[in-house]
């Protein structure tokens, strides 16, 4: 038994199509997507639409992250559109306003775990992050003590992803992967990340994969998607994990959002700021957001 698992896509269009042609080289019997297929990067429906493609084939599994729930919010007409709320949050209602009614309802349609239970080998799950929820993710430097509540009890193979940081470890009777991302890794390699999973002599064993794809066009997807430059001014700092492989994000929000939101700096000021001494260093245990 074969199982490859990726996640965390992120727009990233380059890395997923090289991605797929290296799982697909590698012929697994069961693929299963993780989630956050889209936002964060600038050809969501792309991806998206290359993922369900790929899930009417037996063996394709797919669900939800919390990038996915982002985008959906746009649905509630109320969900603000104005103020310094959405100026945060402009990227994603970029990433909403590109999909299709088709496309949306795609999204509010997959599930938010998965579950086999395949005779013999015991019960596979997936999370997007943990069993704690979507935004509660385990690290490389997640003690045990605290994986009782992030990792089902019965499973014999747990995979998440996520933190855009990949880990392979057992935990009491479970393997726990942890994919690590396709589209934007947050360990200072750029090369896209997956797992390839086997069940060999009686247990299951697990390798995290590193594929270099384009990063050059993936760079230009940024700027002639029109991300950049419709996607306000956060859109720069996922530019610049991209390029990095390192998350900004998070470090922003903590350095600057009071101050923007106090109106001492403005955002694109705040953004321009921080980017001249951008984050390069491990960050744990921020949630990506």
């Amino acid at each position: 038994m074969k199982i490859a698992a990726l996640g965390d896509i992120h727009g990233n269009y380059q890395a997923l199509i090289t991605v797929l042609e290296h799982v697909e080289a590698w012929q697994p019997d069961l693929v299963l997507v993780l989630g956050d297929i889209v936002n964060r990067g600038p050809r969501s429906r792309d991806c998206l639409n290359l993922i369900q493609e790929k899930a009417v084939n037996p063996g394709w599994h797919v669900i939800k992250g919390n990038h996915e729930g982002y985008v959906l919010n746009f649905e509630d007409p109320s969900f603000s559109r104005q103020g310094i709320d959405f100026a945060l949050r402009q990227v994603i209602y970029w990433t909403y306003e590109t999909l299709t009614r088709e496309n949306l309802d795609e999204l509010i349609q997959l599930p938010d775990e998965l579950k086999i239970d395949l005779p013999g080998l015991g019960l596979v799950q997936a999370s997007h992050a943990s069993t704690a929820g979507d935004r509660i993710g385990i690290y490389p430097s997640t003690p045990d003590s605290r994986l009782a509540g992030l990792v089902p009890e019965k499973s014999r193979l747990f995979l998440v992803g996520h933190t855009h940081q990949s880990l392979v470890r057992t935990f009491r009777n479970t393997l726990v992967i942890n994919t690590g991302s396709v589209g934007l890794p947050f360990d200072g390699n750029t090369r896209a990340a997956y797992a390839q999973i086997t069940y060999q002599k009686g247990s299951w064993q697990g390798d995290i994969t590193r594929v270099a794809y384009d990063l050059n066009a993936a760079v230009d997807d940024f700027y002639k998607s029109g991300f950049l430059s419709d996607g306000g001014p956060m859109a720069e700092l996922i530019l610049a994990e991209l390029r990095l492989g390192w998350p900004q994000l998070g470090k922003w929000f903590e350095a600057n959002e009071i101050a923007v939101r106090e109106d001492r700096i403005s955002l694109k000021e705040a953004v321009y700021e921080f980017l001249k001494n951008p984050n390069i260093e491990y960050s744990n245990p921020h949630t990506p957001r």
